[in-house]
């Protein structure tokens, strides 16, 4: 069961609310969009360079040494993204030491791995070179990718570091300070390599060196935030010094990992992809079906690329993340549909100017990566023309992972991410590449297709599945307006009789909902337009009875009026703060948060 108050105008869902979600989303989006543009820009600027200034050999260095970047990936991502997602809902329940001990651990578990793999990897540095193909046989790619691997395997905890502070600072609503961070780096790593690699001509060692003091800088930025930081709740003392259940914390790890590794499975699928599709064209040449080195070099044009048009959509589901597992935990639907549709909207809004303008400019964007022949602008403007039609499909699959994963559907997410990476990508990728290498760029927009032809009918089940089996939750949006807390507590009412609450918790709900609320409107609002009240009332399993308040106003704590000045007058302020009191004596719990500029309260029965 489900039940909407409306407000003062009418609407279940007025625009002075949409307005409050619409600015939450935006605070998150902005330095998501500026940060993963950043990280695209400097994905394609390293194979410029290097390629650029060493040619042939130095771009076979970056493309041997891609599958240690995409093991990186495949547990960074693993650890860090699904640690963001389950520290968001953790705060959002007010979890908070539980939260700290899940950071805590986290944190030990990846940079372990880290550290185990700058050990063995020294030690069986010759054996990994052999296995990505730098072999005896080819002694001077073998010594270059030497050079570029031996600091960057080094340094495997600094990068994996980065990838837990970015993630969880994110989460830990400071988003800003994460798009700094994250921003720094790849502008870092581009003017370095420009310094190390064009200028001082210390060739690919100049590469992996300037990719390393890059993730430095942003790991000192980041870590600003468990020291001096003044949102969230991750300091490092606290994380250090925080104690938890430890059946909880293995439990939210393990919630952690599910979906982390749900959507990071994706960097082992596309390791066999680029090499899979690699071998294809190149024997595709050899059977004199078409050129099969420039077609490489058309492909790895095309993935290039793709790292920029998935950038956006990438943004926008980062946007949402925390959003989403927030009003997943205080089962606000419709906050949840709004924000899933601002991530969607937004992406495609944006992915497909970018993808048009690059539909445009397909020839320049070429020739920037060196494909300046007849025959390679031949082939790489329809190739990159047919590849942008399949990223407005690729996008959205790319937010619903996203959501599915912030609200707790891990084998949904899972499936989207294994029929797009592998079920469906890798089949299409050989059938077209053994018996129709000429429109091998089709792979793109077939995969995505049907992945999405399969993936929207389940989604639709789901939900209408779900909607059936949802707990008992009400929601209510209200202004300033004193006059419409009446019907919001007769709302409260019709609810604790309906699914039959206990009548002395009814009315401590009531107590809460009116005492809290009218402290907001009397102590935080200003009168003026635009002033929202957002309460959430969820009748849990347990039973457990849990009230969310959220509202627009500037910072205010009521958790922080003084019963002492009781003894000095009987100001407005002061009877607040005994309804405060009362309520906070009657519940099991009550806690305040600031989340994106907004107050929220929770209160437990």
């Amino acid at each position: 069961m489900s039940r909407e108050n409306t407000n003062a105008s009418g609407s279940a869902f007025g625009s002075s609310f949409r307005s409050m979600l619409r600015s939450m989303y935006l605070r998150m989006f902005l330095p998501s969009i500026i940060s993963s543009l950043a990280l695209a820009v400097s994905n394609v600027a390293d194979a410029l360079v290097v390629g650029n200034r060493i040619g042939e050999a130095g771009l076979a260095t970056i493309g041997l040494a891609t599958p240690v970047y995409l093991a990186y990936s495949l547990l960074g991502t693993g650890f860090s993204r699904g640690g963001g997602v389950t520290h968001s809902r953790l705060t959002a329940a007010e979890a908070r030491d539980r939260a700290l001990c899940h950071c805590r651990r986290i944190f030990r578990g990846l940079l372990t791995a880290g550290v185990m793999i700058a050990v063995f990897g020294n030690l069986f540095l010759g054996t990994l070179l052999d296995a990505l193909g730098a072999g005896e046989n080819v002694p001077m790619l073998r010594m270059l990718c030497k050079e570029y691997l031996q600091p960057i395997i080094t340094t495997a905890p600094l990068f994996f570091l980065n990838f837990l502070l970015y993630f969880f600072v994110h989460s830990d609503d400071n988003p800003r300070l994460a798009s700094l961070g994250f921003t720094v780096c790849s502008i870092l790593d581009l003017a370095l390599n420009i310094l190390f690699v064009l200028i001082l001509h210390w060739g690919v060692k100049g590469a992996a060196w300037a990719t390393i003091i890059a993730q430095a800088v942003s790991v000192l930025i980041l870590s600003t935030h468990l020291f001096i930081g003044k949102k969230g709740i991750l300091r490092l003392k606290s994380i250090l010094a925080a104690r938890a259940p430890a059946k909880e914390v293995r439990a939210s790890c393990a919630a952690s990992l599910r979906i982390g590794f749900s959507s990071s499975m994706s960097y082992l699928f596309q390791f066999l992809f680029m090499l899979l599709g690699n071998h294809l064209l190149i024997a595709a040449g050899a059977r004199g079906a078409m050129d099969g080195e420039l077609a490489v070099a058309v492909f790895d044009l095309v993935m290039n690329i793709s790292f920029v048009t998935v950038s956006v959509y990438q943004a926008s589901s980062e946007a949402m993340q925390p959003l989403a597992a927030t009003f997943a935990v205080e089962h606000d639907s419709q906050s949840l549909q709004y924000v899933l549709q601002a991530a969607l909207y937004s992406g495609l809004l944006l992915g497909l100017v970018l993808s048009g303008l690059l539909a445009v400019f397909t020839g320049p964007v070429a020739a920037l990566f060196g494909i300046t022949t007849p025959a390679g602008q031949a082939m790489a403007i329809p190739a990159v023309r047919i590849f942008l039609l399949s990223t407005p499909f690729s996008g959205i699959l790319v937010v619903l992972v996203s959501y599915d994963q912030s609200t707790d559907r891990v084998r949904t997410a899972a499936l989207a991410t294994l029929l797009r990476s592998a079920v469906f990508l890798l089949p299409v990728t050989l059938l077209l590449g053994l018996f129709w290498p000429e429109g091998f760029w089709w792979l793109f927009l077939a995969a995505e297709g049907l992945t999405l032809a399969v993936m929207v009918p389940l989604q639709r089940y789901r939900r209408k599945k779900e909607k059936g089996g949802r707990i008992p939750v009400l929601t209510c949006t209200m202004t300033n307006d004193n006059r419409e807390l009446g019907a919001i507590l007769e709302e409260v009412e019709a609810f604790c009789a309906d699914n039959e609450v206990p009548p002395g918790t009814g009315m401590q709900l009531q107590l809460a909902v009116e005492e809290l609320c009218a402290v907001t409107m009397a102590q935080a609002f200003s009168g003026k337009d635009g002033e929202y009240i957002r309460i959430t009332l969820a009748a849990e399993p347990g039973p457990k009875y849990v009230l969310h308040i959220r509202n627009s106003a500037p910072y205010f704590n009521p958790l922080d009026m003084k019963m002492e000045q009781a003894r000095k007058d009987m100001a407005s302020e002061v009877m607040d703060s005994i309804g405060v009191m009362m309520v906070r004596k009657k519940a099991k719990s009550l806690s305040f948060r600031n989340y994106q500029g907004y107050n929220v309260l929770t209160v437990e029965y």
